[in-house]
């Protein structure tokens, strides 16, 4: 995974815009055609997406970002809004992962014009769907210190078997994303509420996700299905909760397909 990091970013530089005083950066292929923005879970950059963007990132605009450490998903909409502004980009796709999967869905809501589909992959209504996990406890969270949730969290990822996805999260933990991040992210997770209704179409939302997610049960599929009713419902069978790490080939289908 270190040597791939380091062809994308051969590849690609790092850019950034400062919204009301938080740094928000991104990785841009420049492809010809239409944008889509990529954003990651709590863990990791937006170079969370390395095979996704050096395997579709010269057919595809890809456009990978690393949110500041913020929990609240107003601001992060906001200031998602704002880059998009920035870069002047028409509106578009946007395609989420776990913890940004909650978020955009307000992005949706206070920006729905700057949205033609949103990707809401591997994620979840509110913080009770994942209060049954000790990691994501709220009096857990909210107790811990920002180092010392970070620490917790690299210890487990170390503790694993060397595989891709254990190998790119611990580079992200140790070299690329501070302990303030990571507590924003997962401050963000425990003290979220359910987003109001979006007015957006059916055919603009698309919910991801994996039968073999260890992260999103069963029943918190279901259930942010059942908030989208009306959308396009793609589950696949493998892909745990990083498809476009575990499950590239069907990621990448998804995303060349049109929404």
């Amino acid at each position: 995974m270190r040597e791939l990091l380091a062809q994308l970013e051969a590849r690609h530089d790092w850019h950034s815009l400062t919204v009301d005083g938080h740094e928000w950066r991104w990785l841009d292929t420049q492809a010809p055609g239409p944008a889509t923005i990529l954003l990651p879970g709590s863990v990791g950059d937006g170079a969370m997406f390395v095979r996704t963007l050096l395997s579709l990132g010269q057919r595809l605009r890809l456009i990978a970002v690393t949110y500041p450490a913020l929990s609240d998903p107003a601001q992060l909409a906001d200031g998602l809004a704002a880059v998009v502004k920035h870069l002047g980009l028409p509106p578009g796709r946007v395609v989420s992962s776990s913890f940004s999967a909650y978020w955009l869905q307000f992005y949706g809501l206070r920006h729905p014009g700057n949205v033609t589909s949103l990707v809401l992959g591997n994620g979840f209504v509110d913080g009770t769907d994942l209060a049954a996990n000790p990691m994501f406890d709220r009096a857990f969270v909210e107790g811990i210190s920002a180092q010392d949730l970070h620490n917790e969290w690299l210890t487990r990822v170390r503790a694993t078997p060397t595989a891709p996805l254990q190998q790119l999260q611990e580079i992200m933990l140790a070299q690329r994303q501070s302990p303030l991040n990571l507590q924003a992210r997962f401050l963000g997770v425990v003290r979220s509420k359910a987003c109001p209704p979006l007015p957006l179409p059916d055919a603009a939302i698309t919910v991801l996700d994996c039968d073999d997610d260890p992260l999103i049960p069963p029943h918190v599929r279901e259930r942010l299905r059942q908030q989208y009713p009306g959308a396009r419902h793609v589950s696949l069978p493998t892909g745990g909760h990083y498809p476009h790490v575990l499950n590239p080939q069907a990621y990448e289908d998804l995303l060349t397909n049109p929404m």
